[in-house]
């Protein structure tokens, strides 16, 4: 465990998300927040196609693939679960789709789907994006 702290990407992710922590403001269903947690999917999928990069973890490029395109249905769905519910009740969505995401990428640590730098970097952003949600929610 204390190998995986040492991790570069581990400590971008956690700066990034202090950072983001301390400049969230007011819950916005239409906000940066809320399309930010598709794009995260989104965003390995086009950088691993562009690469061309092979299928990882003994998975063809192919069911890899669709394992990405799955991801990002998902956490579009829950993006736009978030714009039609009532704010309150969105923003509670929307931190269980962060905190989500971060399940996703625990469960496809091994490669078959993203790279471990890309869980590294992904885990502790989503957990303290989902936390802040869910804070924010409670206090607001």
């Amino acid at each position: 465990m204390t190998r995986t702290l040492h991790r570069p990407w581990v400590a971008a992710g956690v700066l990034l998300g202090v950072i983001g922590l301390t400049d969230l403001g007011p819950f916005s269903p239409g906000g940066p927040i809320t399309w930010l947690l598709p794009l995260v999917a989104l965003g390995y999928l086009v950088a691993a196609h562009l690469r061309g990069e092979p299928g990882a973890g003994g998975v063809p490029r192919s069911a890899q693939r669709r394992r990405q395109l799955a991801g990002v249905a998902l956490f579009t769905a829950v993006a736009l679960a978030a714009l039609l519910l009532d704010p309150a009740a969105g923003q509670y969505v929307l931190a269980a789709g962060w905190a989500g995401h971060a399940a996703w990428d625990w469960a496809h640590r091994d490669g078959s789907v993203v790279p471990r730098w890309y869980v590294d970097f992904c885990l502790p952003l989503d957990l303290l994006v989902a936390a802040s949600l869910v804070a924010a929610a409670s206090i607001g």
